[in-house]
């Protein structure tokens, strides 16, 4: 008891401490007026917490997909670091972090091998977060099919649903159903966190968890009607369950409108929807980090209980990593500060 009470507060200090090296408005400004992708390497390095990350590399050189990968490199070993005590205290949230990262895996290769560029996807996650996936990199390397790589996912926990997909006879790979079949599994985790929880915890917990489901839902109906022209009926299998955060007749609204537009109105006009400043409502693509932000910041600073804090950590941070990914983009693509920083969720608060 007294290990587990320790490591908790731990946790909850560790969290809080890491959290208050977060990216501010200033440095989101700052990286705004870079012109290079070198520059806000310099930047990162001199200023911020990616310092670790960067400390031993020439900026003047670095490209685009080394900075990135660097910098995912630091989040990973944010996380590790912290969920170390997780395990402790006998929460989840290490078993979540896990199967989100093979989850990402298997949707990011899947979507390579259907685009016919599976040699791309190696350099999308570097190796040391691949290293913790029981996926197998060599198999992986080579596959050019869905069966090739069912050998290659064979040790990840998800074989036997992956099996289940197995392309029909007009060899088509049904990527949003095993999508949505994977993110499923990952909610029920999700909800394996939640019941380890009592009080307000549990309250907090199902607050930020189903704020994102159901913003993630969202974001599943819009792409489904914009690009797909789906029917309710084709829109309702592919939905993940359980968030609340949003009433299921509103959900259904949804799903019945006759158009995306109609389907922004509708989210814009619920409490969730509300949370976005109205600067960033045109930018619906990921609105599983625009919606839940304000619940996990205020959670992150007003909550007690260590694994809130913890995940209100990740979600903060890898909004924090988008939003730098997308500054490095932007100045990629030349575009002006001014029609970059309304794509930012952290630098628009």
């Amino acid at each position: 008891m007294f290990t587990s009470s320790f490591s908790a507060n731990a946790l909850l200090a560790k969290a809080k401490a890491k959290y208050g090296k977060a990216l501010k408005t200033s440095d989101y400004a700052n990286m705004l007026n870079c012109h290079s992708v070198s520059e806000i390497a310099a930047y990162l390095k001199n200023n911020t917490a990616y310092y670790d990350v960067l400390n031993n590399i020439n900026v003047a050189t670095i490209n685009r997909g080394h900075l990135e990968m660097l910098l995912r490199r630091k989040v990973f070993n944010d996380y590790a670091s912290l969920t170390g005590f997780d395990k402790t205290i006998g929460f989840k949230v290490t078993d979540y972090l896990i199967q989100r990262t093979i989850i990402e895996l298997i949707v990011s290769c899947l979507r390579s091998i259907c685009a016919g560029r599976v040699g791309e996807f190696f350099f999308d996650f570097p190796m040391y977060v691949m290293a913790h996936t029981g996926l197998d990199f060599e198999q992986l390397s080579r596959c050019e099919n869905y069966d090739e790589f069912l050998k290659a996912a064979r040790n990840t926990g998800f074989f036997k649903l992956l099996a289940q997909y197995r392309p029909k006879e007009d060899g088509r790979i049904r990527l949003t159903e095993i999508e949505t079949a994977l993110y499923t599994k990952l909610v029920q985790t999700a909800y394996g966190i939640i019941s380890n929880a009592h009080g307000s915890a549990r309250r907090q917990l199902k607050s930020l968890f189903e704020t994102r489901f159901d913003a993630q839902n969202v974001t599943r109906i819009l792409r489904l009607k914009r690009f797909f022209n789906a029917s309710p009926e084709s829109i309702r299998k592919n939905l993940l369950p359980y968030g609340h955060s949003i009433h299921k007749k509103t959900i259904e609204q949804m799903i019945e409108a006759p158009d995306a537009d109609t389907v922004v109105k509708i989210f814009l006009s619920t409490k969730v929807g509300r949370m976005i400043p109205e600067s960033q409502r045109i930018y619906t693509h990921d609105l599983h980090h625009r919606a839940p932000y304000a619940a996990a910041r205020r959670l992150m600073h007003c909550s007690i209980h260590p694994t809130v804090v913890l995940l209100s950590y990740i979600f903060l941070t890898d909004i924090e990593l988008d939003d730098i990914i997308n500054i490095i983009e932007g100045i990629r693509y030349r575009l002006r500060p001014d029609e970059i920083k309304p794509m930012l969720v952290l630098a628009n608060y």
